[in-house]
């Protein structure tokens, strides 16, 4: 049994403004807050600064921990994100973003 390979290109064209438009540019920029290193078994909160967004968060235990994290998630106003272990302590990070 032979086996072929079919190969394909597609070519477009551009008309003139499009070809000759400036590169685009980032609309917004993008800022890692971290808040506090909890007390064990505490929450930690990272908050966006005035005028910026959340765009999204995480955290990171510290050695002390043991055992899952109990909460993770955007504050009940969506300015900052807050974590907190289930044993031991934790940082929270909030990624924030701000028009240029």
């Amino acid at each position: 049994m032979r086996t072929r390979t079919v190969l394909s290109a597609v070519v477009l064209t551009l008309p003139a403004s499009l070809a000759a438009a400036p590169p685009a540019r980032a609309a917004e920029t993008a800022q890692v807050v971290t808040g506090p290193v909890s007390a064990p078994g505490g929450v930690s909160t990272a908050t966006c600064p005035r005028g910026t967004h959340l765009t999204g968060g995480g955290y990171r235990l510290q050695p002390d921990a043991e055992g899952p994290v109990r909460a993770s998630g955007p504050t009940a106003d969506a300015t900052g994100w807050s974590a907190q272990a289930e044993r031991g302590s934790v940082v929270a990070f909030a990624v924030c973003e701000t028009e240029d």
